[in-house]
């Protein structure tokens, strides 16, 4: 079943793509004066469309900035799926889950969440860690290499390796993710790990 991104627009349509056209249409971008709404509706058809990457804009450091969930799909009006909001890189989300509802036009978000700027002495405490198989392609679009980082074994404190990097376009094996401060990271070696902003694509194994 194919995925299909959405995002709000002014009169609370959609503007939908299929993923496998990501790389020949770039997304209409919303109205930024919902960013601040308690609730949101995106009207569509559900079943057509399948499971769906819904997008949004958020208020962070006063800044308008987009964000897409993972896949959703709520196959009956009248029932609800929640899942973790989505990050942002050294920010904390409220709520930090949020709840979808399907209704007879689509899909009500129930409440919008907020981000504030992290203190970063507790990421290492909210930090986890989920496996997850695949082979990743990396990209860096502001150079020829992808840095990679490493996370002290007494801390759990993130550092930069100034002599390890991973060449664009290249494909390694991942078996874990890491969320750390408001970003993933992928581990591609036993302590060398690369984030999510260079994720350029990947496959399960």
């Amino acid at each position: 079943m194919k995925y299909t991104n959405l995002i709000l627009k002014r009169n609370l349509t959609i503007f939908m793509m299929s993923l496998g056209l990501l790389g020949a249409l770039s997304p209409v971008l919303a109205e930024v004066q919902t960013v601040n709404a308690e609730s949101l509706d995106y009207n569509f058809d559900p079943d057509k469309n399948g499971p769906s990457n819904i997008g949004m804009y958020v208020n962070v450091d006063g800044k308008y900035q987009h964000v897409w969930t993972e896949p959703i799909w709520i196959s009956k009006v009248g029932e609800t799926e929640t899942e973790d909001a989505p990050l942002v890189d050294k920010h904390v989300a409220t709520p930090s889950t949020i709840t979808f509802l399907r209704t007879a036009t689509g899909y009500r978000l129930l409440q919008v969440p907020t981000y504030t700027p992290s203190d970063p002495k507790l990421a290492p405490q909210t930090a986890t860690v989920k496996e997850n198989k695949e082979n990743i392609t990396v990209w860096n679009d502001n150079g020829k290499f992808c840095p990679l980082v490493a996370f002290s074994t007494t801390t759990g404190e993130i550092y930069n390796l100034s002599d390890r990097a991973l060449g664009n376009n290249t494909d390694w094996y991942s078996d874990k993710i890491k969320t750390y401060d408001g970003a993933q990271y992928y581990r591609v070696a036993t302590n060398e790990w690369v984030k999510d902003i260079y994720f350029h694509g990947g496959g399960s194994v």
